[in-house]
């Protein structure tokens, strides 16, 4: 009977253990969002797709540190690069060779949280719920828009993937009149000279000085 009770308690010990480590959709997205807030002083990496209709899909490389960033962007074969520090922007464009500097546009993003936000900003107005296909590395998160949700540009679904490795993002995907939009290869840490324009790199271009 001792050996009963033994087994018992050992089960006993591992099903509580497993309902501690239990964690909601919320809990997990809670834990994404503070590991892609660590960007805002490390500094991040991510690829943008979008899918546009009878155009095709088009893929950009973001790198972003403080209030700098660098866009690299290749369009029908045209490998364009963007630096920008929040006041001054070089755009390089290869098949010409040719660097424009112009003023920054004013961002429309009213909740500086920039791109990032799409992930980030699914517990509030979303309805969360596991996918089926979760497993043991990867959780697959199903936000769906809340009923009580009344921003109408907001995407009706999003699907987000976390590692249950260190909770960072591994991909966003929601459609947003009727572009697809897919948000991957999530990384932390973008060092100072990989988002800072440097004439050096380019000897050859021409300079093209649009600033008022």
């Amino acid at each position: 009977m001792k050996h009963i009770y033994l087994i018992i308690s050992i089960i006993g010990a591992m099903i509580a253990s497993v309902n501690l480590n239990a964690q909601t959709p919320e809990e997990v997205v809670e834990r994404m969002s503070a590991e892609i807030a660590k960007g805002d002083s490390l500094g991040m990496s991510f690829d943008m797709v979008m899918s546009i209709p009878i155009l095709g899909e088009f893929r950009s490389t973001n790198y972003t540190l403080g209030n700098k960033m660098r866009l690299e962007v290749t369009i029908q074969g045209n490998k364009n690069i963007t630096w920008s520090d929040g006041t001054t922007d070089w755009t390089y464009d290869a098949d010409k060779n040719e660097v424009t500097i112009s003023n920054s546009k004013p961002k429309a993003d009213n909740n500086n949280q920039g791109d990032t936000g799409l992930v980030t900003g699914v517990n509030e107005g979303y309805d969360l719920s596991f996918d089926k296909k979760t497993d043991d590395k990867t959780w697959y998160i199903t936000c769906k828009k809340s009923k009580s949700n009344k921003e109408k540009d907001d995407p009706k679904r999003i699907d987000i993937a976390v590692s249950k490795a260190d909770y960072m993002t591994v991909y966003m995907k929601t459609k947003m009149k009727a572009i697809g939009i897919s948000m991957e290869k999530f990384k932390l840490g973008v060092t100072e000279d990989q988002v800072t324009f440097n004439p050096a790199d380019y000897p050859t271009a021409k300079i093209i000085d649009e600033r008022e």
